[in-house]
């Protein structure tokens, strides 16, 4: 048993070229309690542990991939991030070490907590409404999304969800699905 916060983390991809500009390190949380019809990610919204991860160690996975693979930030993705409780500090954390940070939220811009707008960049917020899905903006899924700049630090590099596609497709061998399969994650379009 620890003290320290903890993390449901569903993937980590530590060098991607599809979750916003620059190569970053890419994480997924396991659970969403927005459960939008047409979710990217469904497999993903079940609220259950998936890896429980503490501060201290999913600070050191990004740290080695800084190290590593030069990223220049991290996305948070899930599932939703804003369900993870001390998503502020670890924002804090990747802070420190000159990382830039993104995240993916359903939430409505409003309801992002002070302390994570404090602490991170860039925010892609709202519900996917498939009803209004959107194919001419990367990564947003639907037309309702908004872009909101906690700092200047990717004002720049907007237009990186201006372009309609990037035709990138990376793909990581996650383990094993079941006896003798491999799960494929893929991600990109």
């Amino acid at each position: 048993m620890t003290d320290e916060p903890l993390f449901n983390v569903a993937h980590i991809k530590l060098r991607t070229a599809v979750e916003g500009p620059f190569e970053r390190c890419c994480i997924w949380f396991q659970g969403c309690i927005l459960k939008c019809p047409g979710c990217i990610n469904p497999d993903l919204q079940e609220l259950r542990p998936r890896h429980i991860c503490t501060l201290s160690r999913l600070t050191g996975i990004i740290a080695d991939a800084r190290d590593r693979f030069r990223i220049e930030g991290v996305t948070f993705s899930g599932g939703e991030p804003l369900l993870q409780q001390d998503l502020w500090l670890l924002c804090r954390n990747i802070r420190t070490m000159g990382l830039g940070i993104i995240i993916f939220t359903g939430f409505l811009p409003e309801k992002i907590p002070r302390k994570i707008r404090e602490n991170s960049d860039l925010a892609l917020a709202g519900p996917y409404i498939a009803s209004r899905h959107d194919d001419s903006r990367f990564l947003l899924g639907s037309e309702n999304k908004t872009i909101i700049e906690y700092s200047a630090r990717y004002h720049e590099k907007l237009s990186y969800f201006e372009m309609a596609s990037h035709d990138i497709m990376e793909e990581a061998c996650l383990g094993k699905a079941g006896p003798g399969e491999a799960e494929i994650f893929f991600n990109g379009n």
